[in-house]
């Protein structure tokens, strides 16, 4: 079977490769090591006299080579997510490559120049002692001063890099979160950024969210507020009204009535709230159970004909007979589905249609809703679905708490689904979609 190379493949092809070359050059200098020791150790069993151990001793040397070479090369190719201890150990491979090479070269230079003082018979010299004395010291600080000099100009990159982290990192803590680092290779450090990056832009969504969160509350607050002084302030106006006139019956059911309708329409809101509150929470229960979602909305449909049409509204349903059976809770989703004929009746036109319809349309279940609005000018689509958003024309209508969209969506949303609304001329249409895992 063909498979097409990504990127991840391709990636992850130059790394063994590049991990291969590695463990193989570092184990056949290792197993070089081993066998200079072995000619070493050769050489001295001869100079003793102790033939009967070279024969072991080859079969020692030789496994230990051969296992040191493949111990080494597993290790490399084991090192899939150690690109710094890779790189770090290249570093030392070529420093110390660099320092044999300039050792050499130093030899041979001290060689000639050793050879020439002793001609010139400066070697029976007294300053011969101060130069055998401090030699291997001078030696010690080269070597030292190479690999050393050769390892911080390989690795200046990655240290300059930490620094650059490190003082991002500061400013984050001083100027906030948001910021985002420069990703630069594709080691554990690059890593590391991308993760700092991403706790970061997490942080700062957090952070506006909070910020959101806030504005939303103190707009409750001011909606509240404003929903609930005119209802009031009416309800004491005829309080008042009542209590200067009592004996008057036909004013008094009159004031009664009104009182009645205000007080209901306060206790609508305040339960209403209660109820999106609810939904809002972080401990909401769902209880979930596998329906007919057209059933139901056929149900729904037949109950609300007859509510419509005292108003003089007509409902249009185009539902498709085929059942579809999702994961609903159904308490939750009748709630909604009702919400949106309670919606289409308050401000559906009169002697207009409402049009219901349901359909599975590529892999979605989409339920759609339209009708005329007589006012539709006056509404911002943006808003429709915040809390206590009624419209200009309905302000002041005590038959709506301006909670029922916001409470569809909420509920829409915790079965996964999305609710979407615009306004075309006189139309609003509301439109429903669950995709195909919720069947």
């Amino acid at each position: 079977m063909f498979r097409l190379c990504g990127e991840e493949d391709i990636n992850y092809r130059r790394k063994n490769s590049f991990n291969l070359v590695c463990g193989c050059v570092v184990g056949l200098l290792a197993s070089a090591f081993l066998r200079s020791e072995k000619i070493f150790v050769v050489n001295f069993l001869l100079r003793g006299r102790r033939e009967n151990l070279i024969l072991p001793v080859k079969i020692f040397f030789n496994l230990g080579m051969i296992g040191a070479f493949f111990c080494i090369l597993w290790y490399f190719l084991k090192m899939k997510n150690r690109k710094i201890t890779t790189y770090h150990l290249w570093s030392i491979l070529i420093s110390a490559t660099v320092l044999v090479g300039s050792l050499l070269l130093v030899v041979m230079a001290l060689r000639k120049w050793i050879l020439e003082r002793v001609i010139s018979g400066f070697w029976d010299t007294l300053p011969r002692l101060f130069i055998i004395t401090n030699l291997p010291y001078l030696l010690l600080l080269y070597m030292a001063a190479v690999f050393s000099g050769v390892f911080s100009c390989l690795t200046r990159g990655r240290v300059k890099y930490i620094q650059y982290i490190s003082t991002e990192i500061k400013g984050m803590e001083s100027d906030g979160v948001g910021r985002q680092l420069e990703i630069i290779g594709n080691d554990e450090i690059a890593d590391l950024c991308r993760s700092i990056n991403q706790m970061s832009q997490k942080l700062f969504e957090k952070e506006q969210s909070e910020k959101e969160m806030e504005r939303r509350k103190d707009e409750l607050i001011t909606n509240v507020s404003h929903d609930l002084r005119s209802p009031l302030t009416s309800i004491i106006g005829y309080v008042q009204l009542l209590k200067k006139d009592p004996t008057d019956t036909e004013k008094f059911r009159e004031y009664i009535e009104v009182v009645d309708l205000r007080l209901q329409g306060l206790n609508k809101m305040v339960n209403e709230l209660f109820e999106l509150t609810k939904l809002n929470g972080t401990d909401i229960a769902m209880n979930f159970e596998r329906v007919d979602i057209v059933a139901l909305l056929e149900h729904l449909a037949w109950e609300n004909k007859i509510l419509l049409q005292e108003r003089g509204i007509s409902l249009v349903t185009e539902i498709e007979d085929t059942p579809f059976e999702m994961e609903v809770d159904v308490g939750k989703m009748v709630r909604a589905l009702q919400n949106l004929f309670d919606n289409a009746r308050k401000y559906a036109k009169e002697n207009s249609n409402v049009i219901l319809c349901a359909a599975y349309k590529k892999d979605v279940f989409e339920i759609q809703m339209e009708n005329k609005m007589a006012n539709a000018e006056d509404l911002q689509e943006e808003k429709l679905f915040e809390r206590f958003y009624k419209g200009d024309f309905s302000r002041s209508d005590m038959g709506s708490s301006g909670l029922g969209l916001a409470i569809i969506k909420r509920i829409i949303e915790l079965h996964e689904g999305e609710i979407h609304a615009r306004v075309e001329g006189e139309w609003m249409k509301f439109c429903i979609k669950f995709n195909k895992g919720k069947f």
